[in-house]
């Protein structure tokens, strides 16, 4: 045991031994394991992980972005991914629209149009209808299409003295040549829900609008973006009303909240309006249909004399926000952006573009040369992205809500499912990008995606990263992993696998890129809850696995260190190196110790051990003295105390910790003292690069040597 002070990081207890969950399958056989090439050999692995120190920095910041990924989240994502329904238009009564008949068709209720709020363009419509006596609003469903339609046909009918009645007819109407209306003077409208406005052409537009300017009747069309015939008659110009501006939000809510709560002050009804709360809530959602919403929680909020702030926050409602937004069928350059920003949320504005663009082609099948400008886009329209400038950084791009980074992502994946499979191809790209900003988003977004159903992406993408040759893969896989368990109730599935894929070592000697990954995962949040269990799967890999699994262990070792839990890593590695337990050069042996002189060098900054060090006064020097006898692992230990004895150079503030650490090693025996005194004269003769501080602990070490002789 050594001689730590009890660690701050409780552990999770572990859990009474029960059978495994039903995700747990039978351990991957052989058509995993053909790929994974040969072993290094000890030499190759301790080289490469003695080249590797230097990268340690860049799996802590993927921890990091993790970490801070499910922290704006707030925690545990939670996300119905039920097949989503596009009702059609609002109704701002509220109910359902009644049935309509043949003949006349339903009488329509016109109260709607009491509080409608006229967008730019809206005279244009009410003239197109006035001179055409027809005409097809074509438009999104939620932009107060219908609305819109049922005003035009009130002005229009009130411009040519008719009593201000509607009658809704049938969609069948339409395209129908042999139709006749069904009366003089009479205002009609049809709400086409099916699509099939798209088959209407010249030759019904003649008859249709000859047969209504006959009877001094009125039709408007209400479908949705101009498609098929309908975008290819001649005459459309003449009848179809697409292209307007929607009504400000602000003025839809201040018009319904002025005409029915006639008694609110003008002043208090202006304080509501500047809340900035509701601002920001309708820039983002600034749809008539969310707007007549807002004021509809409004209304009963101040009829009620409830908190109207927190109506304003019920409203925020991310997955309907996604649904909403899906349901009017976006286009494929915003579809890809949206889906970028959301797996890369808080990159670079320029990585979250180039993503973008990336996956704009793939869903278009096309070669890019017009490639969408989403700044410029960005800039110019209000939008739930966030463009942020950042102080003596590049700007980023994020959501104005954290909550719909996951609703964007399991909602996209969850609906788009022609475009699944070339999401999930652009995302693997992603996830093996050589920049760490980009490819630990990636995996993040990845690890969120596996929340709305584990089984399939562990399958689909996990699986096949995890077993991956290419190491960026396999991190990726293992960061997906502990962001599945930390924001979700997966973690019992997750350790189940990680657990299975380190015990493939046991019975399959080829086998590394599973067990790899295992050990990768083990260093993250997954680990850090239950150092116990992380250790048994790490000690797994170091005494039954091949030279392959080294540097995955000592890379979590070293993020172990970096979380906290240097009195149990020590404790691990006190054990698992003591000279009665095994043969001084034995693998097992060799690689332990060469995970510890991994962590004593790796750190940002200054090694993280370095921090403890005075915690551990007999533990650090005893690991240490045993790296050093190791001839295998020589060489990199002393990279390690040179390390100290630089970071001592740079900062004489931990002088008196380092040369306590030296004298700690060196009292271990002449032999010791010896290897130490001899490496420090040599560090401070260097030609290349003298140190003056290895120097000063060479004539301390020999006059502490002399006194004591």
């Amino acid at each position: 045991m050594s001689d730590e002070k009890p660690s701050s990081t409780k552990e999770k207890p572990d859990k009474p031994e029960s059978p495994p969950p039903p995700v747990a399958p039978e351990p991957p056989q052989a058509p995993l394991t053909t790929a994974d090439g040969p072993a290094p050999s000890r030499e190759e692995a301790i080289r490469d992980l003695r080249g590797g120190v230097s990268e340690s920095g860049s799996r802590v910041r993927s921890r990091k972005i993790a970490a801070e990924g499910i922290d704006r989240m707030g925690g545990v994502v939670n996300v119905f991914q039920g097949k989503f329904v596009v009702e059609g238009d609002f109704h701002s009564g509220g109910g359902k629209p009644a049935a309509r008949r043949a003949g006349k068709g339903t009488a329509m209720d016109l109260a709607e149009v009491d509080y409608f709020v006229a967008a730019a363009g809206f005279d244009s419509g009410v003239d197109t209808v006035d001179t055409q006596n027809l005409a097809v609003i074509a438009r999104q469903a939620g932009t107060g299409r219908r609305c819109q339609a049922l005003a035009t046909l009130v002005e229009v009918l009130r411009r040519n003295k008719i009593e201000p009645v509607v009658h809704e007819l049938d969609v069948n109407v339409l395209g129908t040549m042999s139709w006749r209306v069904p009366g003089p003077r009479l205002g009609l409208i049809v709400v086409d829900r099916s699509g099939r406005a798209e088959s209407l052409d010249d030759a019904w537009f003649r008859y249709a609008s000859s047969q209504l300017r006959t009877h001094g009747s009125f039709l408007v069309v209400v479908t949705g973006p101009v498609r098929g015939s309908l975008a290819t008659a001649t005459k459309r110009e003449d009848f179809v009303v697409a292209d307007m501006d929607q009504p400000d939000p602000i003025e839809i809510v201040r018009s319904r909240l002025s005409g029915q709560l006639p008694w609110l002050p003008a002043d208090e009804l202006e304080d509501l309006l500047s809340k900035p709360e509701l601002a920001a809530l309708l820039e983002e959602r600034s749809g008539p249909a969310f707007a007549t919403r807002t004021a509809n929680a409004l209304l009963k909020a101040l009829r009620e004399n409830a908190d109207l702030d927190e109506a304003i926050a019920q409203l925020r409602d991310p997955e309907d926000q996604v649904r909403e937004w899906l349901g009017t069928d976006p286009k494929p350059e915003q579809v890809a952006l949206v889906l970028a920003t959301a797996v890369l949320e808080e990159a670079t504005y320029l990585n979250v573009a180039d993503a973008a663009v990336a996956l704009y082609r793939d869903l278009t099948s096309g070669s890019g040369a017009m490639t969408p400008r989403y700044l410029r886009q960005l800039l110019s329209e209000h939008s739930w992205l966030e463009y942020v400038p950042q102080q003596d950084e590049p700007p980023i791009l994020r959501f104005r809500d954290a909550k719909l980074r996951p609703a964007v992502l399991a909602l996209i994946w969850f609906e788009l499912d022609g475009a699944r499979e070339k999401i999930l191809a652009w995302l693997t790209k992603l996830a093996s990008h050589d920049d760490v900003e980009v490819c630990a988003r990636a995996a993040v977004a990845a690890g969120i995606l596996s929340t709305s159903d584990f089984e399939h992406s562990l399958h689909r993408y996990i699986l096949p990263w995890a077993s991956s040759r290419v190491s960026v893969l396999r991190e990726g896989a293992a960061l997906a992993l502990n962001v599945a368990a930390g924001a979700s109730n997966l973690e019992d599935a997750v350790w189940t696998y990680v657990e299975q894929w380190a015990e493939v070592v046991r019975y399959d000697s080829k086998v590394r890129n599973l067990p790899a990954t295992a050990g990768l995962a083990v260093g993250g949040e997954l680990g850090i809850s239950r150092p116990k269990r992380t250790l048994r799967v790490l000690r797994t890999l170091v005494c039954e696995g091949n030279w392959g699994l080294l540097g995955p262990a000592a890379q979590s070792t070293h993020l172990l260190l970096e979380a906290g839990l240097v009195a149990e890593v020590l404790d691990a590695l006190m054990e698992w190196t003591e000279p009665d337990s095994m043969d001084s050069a034995s693998e097992p042996m060799v690689k332990a110790l060469t995970m510890f002189a991994y962590a004593a060098q790796a750190g940002e900054g200054k090694p993280v051990l370095l921090a403890s060090a005075t915690q551990h006064p007999q533990t650090l020097p005893e690991l240490w003295g045993r790296a050093l006898e190791c001839e295998p692992v020589r060489v990199l230990a002393m990279d390690a105390l040179r390390t100290w004895v630089d970071v001592a150079e740079r900062d004489p503030s931990v002088r008196v910790v380092v040369l306590d650490m030296l004298a700690g090693i060196a009292d271990r025996g002449d032999t010791d003292y010896g290897r130490l005194c001899h490496a420090l004269r040599g560090w401070a003769e260097d030609l290349d690069n003298p140190s003056a501080m290895a120097a000063d602990f060479y004539n301390e070490l020999v006059e502490a040597g002399e006194l004591t002789a």
